[in-house]
């Protein structure tokens, strides 16, 4: 069963989602009301809650292109997610 949180199959990008800058990146998902994306964060904002600003429809497709990654679809992510709230 697929992990929304796995990101070893996400691409890094050479920036910050969030702030722009180029140190201390990682890769990390980010739980919206959309749906699990994946993003690329700093240190500084990963620990701080720092998020993209993203559009509805910019924060779907993230949305959907983790799914790509991850090897499943819409529908079993948004099954996954329901079990990752339910258990707490």
């Amino acid at each position: 069963m697929a992990d929304l949180d796995d990101t070893s199959r996400c691409p890094q990008a050479n920036r910050c989602d969030a702030c722009g800058t180029s140190e201390q990146l990682q890769p990390a998902t980010l739980d919206t009301i959309v749906g699990v994306f994946c993003a690329t964060l700093c240190l500084p904002c990963a620990e701080s809650g720092e998020s993209p600003r993203l559009s509805l429809h910019a924060a779907a497709m993230r949305v959907l292109a983790h799914c790509e990654h991850l090897g499943i679809d819409l529908d079993e992510a948004a099954e996954l997610r329901r079990r990752e709230n339910d258990r707490g």
